[in-house]
């Protein structure tokens, strides 16, 4: 949200300040043009932004909706109750997809001491998916660990609604990555 908010504020110092001395030679055409093109290209990163909350195959049908999605995210990530005074199918989806995107950040305090992998394991993993995803190490969350073997791990790894399952040594060294779920 701190990232939206400064977003916003920088665009729109950048876009006051760039009018200024446009003022000067453009005509009102050039102006409106100009300002539709701004206001255009942040609608699409606005959009493309979030995308990865979305579940596959669905799609907000409009503004409204992409701002009732985001709304219902927003519930779901942060913990608070399903508000049943709003009963539209963005927000039911954003709040699932909120929910979800909770449950794996919170995964990793949830699991009991045995199923812990090495941090080792953990920490290559991390930073394989990070890079398959294009994504920080913070925005990957364990799931799941299991040790199919001796010195082996199977480690669950999402980020967003996607999954990739790693299979590490103690040591952080990769043996097999695939997506999906564990």
């Amino acid at each position: 949200m701190k990232r939206i908010v400064a977003l916003l504020a920088a665009t729109t110092l950048a876009f006051q300040m760039g009018l200024q001395p446009v003022e000067a030679g453009m005509s009102d055409k050039d102006k409106a043009a100009a300002a539709a093109a701004a206001i255009a290209i942040l609608g699409i990163a606005a959009l493309a932004h979030n995308k990865h909350h979305y579940e596959e195959g669905y799609e907000p049908g409009g503004g409204e909706e992409t701002a009732e999605f985001e709304r219902g995210y927003r519930d779901g990530v942060h913990g608070y109750p399903y508000w049943e005074g709003n009963r539209t199918s963005g927000y039911a989806a954003g709040y699932q997809a909120g929910d979800r995107e909770r449950e794996n950040s919170m995964a990793h305090r949830q699991q009991a001491s045995a199923a812990k992998a090495p941090p080792m394991a953990y920490q290559g993993c991390a930073q394989i998916v990070a890079r398959n995803f294009a994504v920080g190490t913070h925005q990957v969350h364990f799931t799941k660990a299991r040790s199919p073997g001796k010195h082996e791990w199977m480690i669950e790894a999402a980020v967003g609604r996607q999954y990739m399952t790693c299979k590490m040594r103690d040591s952080g060294e990769l043996i097999d990555l695939r997506g999906g779920r564990l």
